[in-house]
């Protein structure tokens, strides 16, 4: 019985790769897997001079948007807020600290000031466990988690700009 059921398993394993083999040969893709490209080539930005305005630079660049103090296309992006919350203390000393950050941003065309993403807010948490007997441990976790933070909520941007297309400039 175990062997006709290890040949069954064989079967159906051999049928689905030739299947994918297939599927991939004819250049099928899942949309948004592989595309990490967004649909604007260039875009001012306009945000303070802070961590969170170098990540989405850096993020913007990762895929392939260029900023252009003369692109048709302004992503204003607000001051970040991070706000910590102490969630309790566990066993052993070890305690629970909820980070969020916020911040606003919005999309506008230059030319007539429309917005093409109306001003909106992202938002980030992360839960982070700390112990007291070591702050120095303690503070290095905690800036590790803001910088986890600000790459996420960079990511977020990202997935908000990607609806926006070439043909948004017009």
């Amino acid at each position: 019985m175990q062997r006709r059921t290890f040949l069954t398993h064989m079967a159906l394993y051999s049928i689905l790769g030739v299947a994918t083999l297939n599927l991939s040969g004819c250049g099928f893709h899942l949309r948004g897997l592989g595309d990490t490209s967004l649909g604007v080539e260039r875009l001012t930005l306009e945000a303070p001079n802070a961590p969170l305005t170098e990540e989405v630079q850096n993020a913007l660049e990762q895929v392939g948007t260029k900023l252009d103090k003369n692109a048709p296309l302004r992503l204003t992006l607000g001051r970040e807020e991070t706000q910590e919350r102490e969630l309790g203390i566990r066993d052993a000393g070890n305690q629970d600290i909820e980070l969020t950050l916020r911040a606003p941003f919005s999309v506008q065309r230059k030319k007539d000031g429309a917005y093409l993403i109306h001003p909106q807010q992202i938002e980030v948490v992360n839960v982070v466990d700390t112990q007291d007997s070591n702050l120095l441990a303690r503070d290095d976790r905690l800036t590790e988690a803001r910088q986890e933070l600000r790459q996420r909520a960079a990511e977020q941007l990202l997935d908000r700009l990607r609806p926006l297309s070439a043909n948004s400039v017009r």
